[in-house]
């Protein structure tokens, strides 16, 4: 793994508010200053393609990312795009009985106005 692509994987696995690829770069860019744009969004495509970084797209807005490693799923506001965490204990098991078959994997995202918005 090369010194850029540990340093993007390792933003993303400290952050839990979901961050956009810029914010990525602006953080990489105070670690690591000569690194480019370009260079964050090459390597998080393939860390999405090899599954160490999650991509949650977002509906008019830019796509953020997250850490894989504990199930869980998305809320995303609809008015500002804000993603929230929800973990749904027990749903692998759940889709393993209705469709029974063995779930290796399953992404759920779900719409919502969150407080902030509805507060508007």
């Amino acid at each position: 793994m090369t010194k850029q692509r540990k340093l993007i994987k390792d933003i993303v696995y400290a952050s839990y508010k979901h961050p956009t690829a810029e914010e990525i770069f602006e953080s990489a860019k105070k670690k690591m200053p000569s690194i480019a744009v370009g260079t964050v969004y090459r390597n998080l495509t393939l860390l999405v393609e090899s599954g160490e970084v999650r991509k949650i797209d977002v509906p008019n807005a830019p796509s953020k990312y997250d850490r894989p490693q504990i199930p869980h799923e998305h809320l995303i506001c609809k008015n500002c795009g804000a993603v929230a965490d929800v973990d749904l204990v027990g749903l692998l098991d759940v889709l393993k009985q209705k469709t029974c078959e063995e779930v290796i994997e399953y992404k759920l995202t779900m719409y919502y106005v969150c407080p902030k918005c509805k507060n508007f």
